[in-house]
């Protein structure tokens, strides 16, 4: 008997062993995921707490969390009792994951942001402006429902929750799932990319930053030799700095520590070796985007957590829109900027109009055809400067059907911002979608059904 105990005493703390190796690295960062999309669902978009967990992705760990919101302007997440994330709604509007011990640290400038002159009209009658618009009505409002029709694979998920169609600047159709409104911010990942692209002409419109700008990170002026010092503006904002870092979503990868632990996700990209020489090479990096953010936030010289807001949200009238911080405060252009359908279409409204709004001149001239110019070096898919194009370099279409000017900001679980020049179309979809890969869910499908409805000349 004494024997037996013994073993099943050894076996168990074995077990207690793999399980502690198992967690160590992982462990933090599932809590920190429930932590920062918690705040996000819960006190940015204003949604139960019961509805957090089932936005997390889909593993093994998420069962075992509890997340709860004390009321006090903080969202926490638990994992067995070993490990705790909390993340604070700030005074700007956004989330911060911040360490469990030190809440009170969160603290920023409060925003304000008023409506603004508007370009873009959204009528108490879409389908009416539709109909005078020149559009089948029908055809057009069949395209839209489509949109948030599942598919018989039970792998996978659409999910729609918003879809928007804006035509000359005038909302023409738009649903919304169960649950969800014109009134709910949804977080847009990476399209938030793209909003990183606007605060960069907003910069370059000032003369607070150029495009051929290098030496862009303190650490690396220590060290006349480091090659690192060569990368520009402009190879941030194409992704073709040649840092490494892995764009991966498993767990304890490049990606989830810098956006799921608390830290500073802009040195952390710095921190990164050269794979290549700047220039030489494309690759799909938040890491990037986020340093790019923080060079931004310094040219700027203002507050970094209200950044976006005081240079793009604020002159477009964009009330929902925020953009979460990290543990040091600059924001996270990565990924984490929420808006309301309508203020996603007013930010694309923006770039279809030429940078141009409510008659002032946002963007410099000619930096929309920048940011839409092919990268001409090896890509993913066509890719400009933070957004994501329909046509390469050679002229090859990613979506045949649709036209070749078009151009998109794009994020995890389906979120798009479509821009359709040829067509004065700007067409916001927002979902939780899973099992597919980027556009795959249906937006071809969604882009022709719109166009096939839309007025011809």
């Amino acid at each position: 008997m004494r024997r037996a105990v013994l073993v099943v005493g050894v076996l168990l703390v074995a077990l207690a062993v793999g399980v502690g190796w198992y967690l160590a690295p992982i462990g933090p960062i599932a809590t920190g995921y429930a932590a920062e999309i918690g705040c996000g669902v819960h006190l940015i978009a204003d949604r139960p707490v019961d509805e957090v967990i089932p936005e997390l992705p889909d593993n093994p760990l998420v069962p075992l969390l509890r997340v709860a919101a004390p009321g006090d302007g903080t969202f926490r997440a638990d994992l067995l009792g070993l490990y705790d994330s909390v993340a604070v709604q700030t005074d700007d509007g956004g989330c911060r994951l911040v360490d469990p011990d030190d809440t009170g640290a969160a603290t920023t400038t409060p925003r304000t942001i008023e409506p603004s002159a508007d370009d873009l009209t959204v009528p108490s009658d879409p389908a009416a402006a539709a109909a005078a618009a020149g559009f089948d009505v029908d055809a057009l409002s069949a395209a839209v429902d489509a949109a948030f029709v599942e598919d018989d694979d039970p792998t996978r998920e659409v999910g729609t929750r918003a879809v928007v169609v804006v035509h000359d600047g005038t909302v023409v159709a738009e649903r919304y799932a169960p649950g969800f409104d014109a009134g709910t911010p949804l977080l847009g990942w990476s399209m938030t990319k793209s909003i990183a692209n606007a605060i960069a002409g907003t910069l370059v419109r000032d003369g607070r930053i150029a495009l051929d700008d290098n030496r862009l990170w303190p650490g690396w002026e220590e060290d006349p030799v480091d090659p690192r010092v060569d990368i520009t503006v402009d190879h941030l904002l194409t992704m073709t700095d040649a840092l490494a870092f892995e764009e991966v979503y498993d767990p304890d990868t490049d990606a989830t520590r810098m956006l799921f632990l608390p830290g500073d996700t802009a040195a952390y990209a710095a921190d990164q070796p050269l794979v290549d020489t700047p220039g030489s090479r494309w690759s799909y990096s938040s890491g990037t985007t986020n340093l790019l953010c923080d060079v931004l936030a310094r040219a700027d010289g203002g507050e970094p957590s209200t950044l976006a807001a005081r240079r793009v949200f604020a002159p477009l009238g964009m009330t929902s829109a925020v953009v979460g911080t990290d543990t040091s405060g600059d924001p996270v252009c990565s990924s984490y900027g929420y808006a309301t359908a309508h203020d996603w279409a007013r930010f694309g409204q923006l770039y279809l109009q030429d940078g141009v709004w409510a008659g002032t001149r946002l963007l410099p001239d000619g930096w929309v055809e920048y940011s839409t110019s092919p990268v001409e070096l090896p890509t993913d898919a066509p890719y400009g400067a933070q957004w994501w194009l329909n046509a390469d370099a050679d002229g090859d279409l990613r979506m045949a059907s649709i036209p070749a000017d078009a151009f998109w900001a794009s994020g995890n679980e389906g979120q798009q911002v479509v821009v359709l020049p040829s067509d004065d179309l700007v067409v916001v979809r927002l979902g939780l979608t899973r099992g597919y890969d980027g556009i795959q869910w249906g937006l071809e499908d969604l882009l022709g059904g719109v166009l096939d409805a839309a007025p011809t000349d």
